[in-house]
């Protein structure tokens, strides 16, 4: 967990890489996307969720952060989702403990609620289905979620997550093909995040333990249906990571990001083209 912990420094991504949502690629510039907007709900417990919704014209674009980030450091900075909503509607949800959603402090109040809270956002929206991604924790509860509600996808992106492999040979194989390396501008955002304000340790106790409740599911991989973009850095065990979603599931797009660790990742404008790209190519009709 202590590498996944790293993740709220994404906050500070913009400062160091500047990421925009440009493609100089593109054949024809995209439809300026929609100013992002704040919106709570209440989940069914109580709890008081944060939302951040681009209201584009195009299919529904779900995308959950991961351990201590937020909808603000993992998607808004680093161009994720502006990116995406110059064609889609785009809904970024701060998990409960993290970003403008309460933050309890009792373990019960997490575990599989993450999962459930997903979903109760999707029906808050009236929303059927979507593309739902997320990155490290936020990839785990999308894993969750394809085993708990497979129906509510129309794809799902995992960033920085997969699931253990079960065969001890293929497991020993793909490890051996992980390649070893840093990267310094993991370094640069563990010196501009100094200064932020460190999280209360009771609630990142509470959604660890919680964590530890339900992970990992047991979604049958080779029963999914819908598309499956897993993308992860070349320094985070990139093999051994997704060694069995590669097995296993029937349609999964596999990217490798050069030079990046689980930290940097998604501040790599790879992802954000990858992403985009993965979601139009499998766009509903």
């Amino acid at each position: 967990m202590s590498k996944v912990l790293l993740l709220a420094l994404t906050v500070a991504a913009s400062s160091l890489l500047g990421c925009t949502a440009e493609d100089a690629d593109e054949p024809e510039a995209p439809a300026l996307p929609s100013e992002p907007v704040d919106h709570w709900f209440s989940a069914r417990d109580g709890i008081k969720l944060h939302y951040v919704e681009y209201a584009g014209t195009g299919s529904p674009v779900v995308l959950v952060h991961g351990f201590l980030g937020s909808a603000e450091g993992n998607w808004i900075a680093p161009g994720i989702s502006s990116a995406i909503a110059s064609r889609h509607r785009v809904v970024l949800l701060d998990q409960r403990g993290h970003g403008e959603s309460d933050k309890p402090k009792d373990v019960a109040a997490y575990g599989e609620r993450m999962l459930t809270d997903v979903i109760e956002l999707l029906d808050h929206l009236d929303i059927p289905r979507a593309h739902i991604g997320g990155y490290s924790m936020g990839g785990a509860i999308t894993l969750g979620l394809m085993d708990r509600a497979p129906e509510r996808f129309l794809t799902a992106s995992l960033g920085a997550m997969g699931l253990e492999e079960t065969e001890e040979v293929i497991r020993a194989e793909a490890e051996a093909m992980d390649p070893q390396g840093t990267d310094p501008d993991e370094e640069k955002l563990l010196e501009l995040a100094m200064g932020g304000e460190p999280p209360d340790p009771l609630v990142v106790e509470a959604i660890a333990k919680g964590h530890g409740t339900w992970w990992p599911p047991p979604v049958d991989l080779r029963a999914i249906e819908f598309p499956v973009l897993s993308i992860i850095g070349e320094f985070d065990k990139p093999y051994s990571t997704t060694s069995r979603l590669r097995r296993e599931l029937p349609d999964l797009e596999a990217v490798i990001v050069p030079g990046r660790t689980h930290l940097t990742t998604i501040i790599d404008p790879m992802l954000r083209d990858r992403l985009s790209s993965f979601i139009d190519a499998h766009d509903a009709p």
